[in-house]
């Protein structure tokens, strides 16, 4: 039940007892509040500040494991770059033809072609002779054979 502070009312003290009573009875009196639902103001406030607390912690540890995964990205492409470059290395070129090799290989890999499988594709021609100028005019072997000899007999013929 409601309390009634006397005190708010003017000369309360000074009335009769009638006076009192009409007084009293024209007090308007506030429906009462339900704050079975609030939560106190000291609960709140410790919970607020533990969330604070955990914000922070939650936001360093973001922190450092973006550092860490920027490192390692860093340190995945180095890896990637020498095993590139081993390769390379690998199948005997060097030096500004290596160079050359890695680049063009590099921006043909896609979702289908590997850099190893790139490299063997741009350094297969190595292999294979382009033209033999020692090889006799007009001969009935084998393709390499008759290339030569076309070559051989265009050479001569523009030559004459």
């Amino acid at each position: 039940m409601a309390t009634i502070d006397t005190s708010t009312i003017e000369g309360f003290d000074g009335m009769t007892a009638d006076e009192k009573v009409a007084a009293l009875l024209g007090v308007q009196i506030p429906d009462a509040v339900d704050l079975s639902g609030y939560v106190k103001k000291d609960v709140f406030d410790s919970k607020a500040s533990e969330a604070a607390t955990l914000a922070k912690q939650l936001k360093a540890k973001t922190t450092e494991a973006d550092n860490a995964t920027g490192m390692l990205t860093t340190t995945q492409a180095e890896l990637e770059e020498l095993r590139r470059s081993y390769y390379v290395a690998s199948k005997g070129l060097s030096g500004e033809e290596a160079e050359f090799i890695t680049f063009k290989a590099g921006k043909m890999v896609d979702d289908k072609t590997t850099f190893e499988q790139a490299v063997d594709a741009l350094t297969a021609d190595r292999k294979n002779p382009t033209f033999d100028w020692t090889a006799p005019v007009g001969g009935n072997g084998t393709k390499e054979q008759t290339e030569n000899s076309m070559m051989n007999a265009l050479i001569r013929g523009a030559l004459k």
